[in-house]
């Protein structure tokens, strides 16, 4: 169980969002929508862990997210977490295979990871060897959903995952989106202002920013 209690941000002084509050099952998902400039990614890096929120309270299942050490909650979302971001944050010099290599050290485990069935599902089986600075925008973005999904996270979370991309290749990211959250029983966020979305993912939860859930 995910659940986010009284969240608030503030810029400069300024309100950006406030009375955020969710409560979200195991293995159910949520879209969070809004337009641009609402603070989508915000509130994303709040949920993840990433940014302390003003004011609030983030719990999973019993754990405090922001009531632990900083190093242990970057150990949590490392452990438990998968995310994937709008910039895609990954490292353009490193090969694809590397990419995740450097996913799982953060995990600590002592598991192998089979990545070429990871790879294979997201079509990118014969760029295991490729530098990423060699990848099209759409082949960044499969990488970027493989790597949130190296182990196998309990939540995840996904910015802006499909609004650069033509029909196509959004369809298909929203579909490995999908088919991997359910292989790993995960539930799953997405924030965007896609509205193709909607269409592509049959979300049970939706939370337009500054309304209520």
């Amino acid at each position: 169980m995910l659940r986010c209690e009284n969240i608030e941000f503030n810029v400069d002084g300024q309100n950006l969002f406030s009375n955020i509050n969710l409560n979200l099952k195991p293995q159910k998902d949520l879209l969070i929508t809004g337009p641009s400039g609402v603070g989508k990614t915000t509130l994303l890096s709040i949920l993840c862990g990433i940014q302390k929120p003003t004011t609030g309270k983030i719990t999973y299942n019993s754990i405090d997210l922001y009531n632990l050490p900083e190093n242990k909650i970057d150990e949590f979302r490392g452990k438990n977490l998968g995310v994937v971001f709008q910039n895609f944050n990954l490292i353009n010099t490193f090969t694809v295979k590397q990419n995740l290599e450097i996913a799982v050290s953060a995990i600590d485990t002592k598991t192998s990871i089979p990545f070429f069935n990871l790879l294979d599902r997201v079509g990118l089986a014969n760029k295991s060897h490729i530098k990423v600075a060699n990848l099209s925008i759409g082949e960044k973005q499969r990488l970027a959903v493989a790597r949130a999904f190296v182990g196998d996270p309990k939540w995840v979370f996904c910015d802006e995952a499909t609004s650069s991309l033509d029909d196509k290749n959004a369809k298909i990211i929203a579909n490995l989106i999908k088919d991997e959250s359910l292989r790993c029983k995960a539930s799953l966020v997405l924030i965007t202002h896609d509205s193709r979305i909607k269409s592509l993912i049959n979300f049970s939860n939706i939370l337009k920013l500054g309304d209520e859930l």
